[in-house]
């Protein structure tokens, strides 16, 4: 009985679509962790020290899986599977990427 496996391709679009949805939700998770740190005024800055290692982990986060997420498109599309999951991907990148940039560009004035 042979029992060799067939190697199967992985399904690189939902990959993706998965990365992205975890950038997204490190992205809200940052600004939550951002929006718990303000504390009254006089308080000096001991709620941002106090929240920064969650607002940092949630930043290396959303970098690592928006670049996996990338990655993930590519191959999707260069293997030509999952392409639709992928396009989704990269649909939910550059609407968080718009976001991000709106909200840059209001507060530079």
């Amino acid at each position: 009985m042979n029992t060799m496996l067939m190697p199967r391709g992985r399904r690189w679009g939902l990959i993706a679509l998965l990365l992205a949805v975890v950038a997204w939700a490190s992205l809200v998770a940052g600004v939550l962790a951002f929006a718990a740190s303000f504390a009254p005024p006089g308080d000096g800055n001991h709620g941002v020290r106090a929240m920064q290692y969650w607002i940092l982990s949630a930043l290396v986060v959303l970098g690592l899986s928006f670049g996996g997420s990338v990655v993930a498109m590519v191959l999707a599309w260069r293997q030509q599977r999952g392409t639709v999951w992928a396009a989704l991907a990269g649909g939910l990148l550059v609407v968080m990427v718009s976001l991000i940039l709106m909200v840059a560009g209001a507060s530079w004035g």
